[in-house]
């Protein structure tokens, strides 16, 4: 769009040649010789650049200007004073009128388009400095809101470190590893009692909602404590001594829960889902709610020495996409094998 100028110059000659060079120069002009017609058009074109004729007949440029700076659309339009007679010139008065530059005869059509081209630059600028600063003034109570519900969260969950200063979220080789185990023990007690009671094993993948946007939006600190938070109350969700939670990726989590059937699977995920929305940690950039959320995938089989553990992972994966794809905080789908 092209950028539009008004000229406010009661010297025809003048505002003419003004006129035909900035319209050869793909601007959009308008020529006024009103001072209150002028003040009408700011608010109607919302001008770029105001140029204004220094040696208006009856009528006074400095107090003009002035005029248009105490408006508040007007405060950020350039002006820029035509200044034809020497005698009329007061660089030190337009200055402090509020003007932008000026433009003195002779008149040099390299020079006007060049102050012109330089005004618009400068009010450009601004104006994306004016709207990061709008950006940023929306996102600092964000972030102080993040890190006083982070903090909360810490000193909410302390107590568990420090009853056991030893515990970690394994990584995904370590927690195969643990599963391959509980399997066998699992298949081996189905085979010695010749009963499938007791025996089902629950696999929760727990999936931070919008991850991705989360790191890409937050400091690698607030990203690490958040990780923290979630995994820690994952940990406390689960009480006895073979369950167990693991760190599979950022934002991943995989909970194992030998000997529980779907039921109380899902019912451990709808404590952590409960628990972690209480903890009210902010998600500015999140489709699915404005505080952390997770999806949960639940896959619940009866091990057996003719099947790999890794069916269930596999099955609680899928599930966990499925849950992710309807774009809902704290959706649970569970599959069984």
């Amino acid at each position: 769009m092209n950028k539009k100028i008004i000229i406010l110059d009661d010297l025809e000659e003048q505002s003419q040649f003004f006129l035909r060079l900035l319209n050869e120069a793909n601007y959009w002009v308008l020529v006024t010789e009103e001072e209150f017609e002028l003040l009408d058009l700011i608010y109607r074109e919302k001008p770029d650049i105001i140029l204004l004729s220094a040696t208006l007949k009856h009528k006074d440029s400095y107090l003009i200007c002035k005029k248009i700076k105490l408006l508040e659309i007007g405060e950020n339009i350039p002006v820029i004073f035509i200044n034809r007679d020497q005698h009329y010139f007061e660089a030190e008065t337009i200055f402090n009128s509020g003007g932008s530059d000026y433009i003195s005869y002779p008149f040099s059509s390299a020079e006007i388009l060049h102050r012109i081209s330089i005004q618009i630059q400068l009010k450009t600028m601004e104006e994306l400095l004016k709207e990061k600063t709008n950006q940023l003034h929306k996102l600092i109570p964000h972030y102080q809101k993040l890190k006083l519900a982070l903090e909360k969260a810490k000193l909410e969950l302390a107590n568990i470190a420090q009853k056991d200063q030893s515990s970690f979220l394994p990584q995904r080789e370590g927690f195969e590893k643990i599963l391959q185990q509980e399997w066998l023990r699992g298949a081996r007690q189905r085979s010695s009692f010749g009963d499938l009671a007791g025996t089902n094993i629950s696999l929760i993948m727990a999936k931070i909602n919008d991850f991705t946007a989360y790191q890409n939006n937050h400091d690698s600190d607030l990203v690490d404590n958040c990780i923290n938070i979630v995994g820690k109350t994952l940990q406390s969700m689960v009480k006895r001594p073979g369950d167990l939670v693991g760190n599979f990726s950022q934002g991943l989590f995989v909970i194992l829960l030998p000997n529980t059937d779907q039921d109380g699977a899902e019912t451990v995920a709808l404590m952590i889902a409960s628990k972690l929305e209480s903890l009210q940690i902010p998600h500015h950039y999140s489709d699915f709610s404005e505080y952390i959320s997770c999806s949960f995938g639940i896959a619940t089989g009866i091990p057996s020495q003719a099947l790999p553990p890794t069916i269930l992972m596999e099955v609680a994966e899928n599930a966990l996409n499925n849950a992710l794809s309807q774009k809902q905080n704290n959706i649970i789908v569970i599959d069984n094998f």
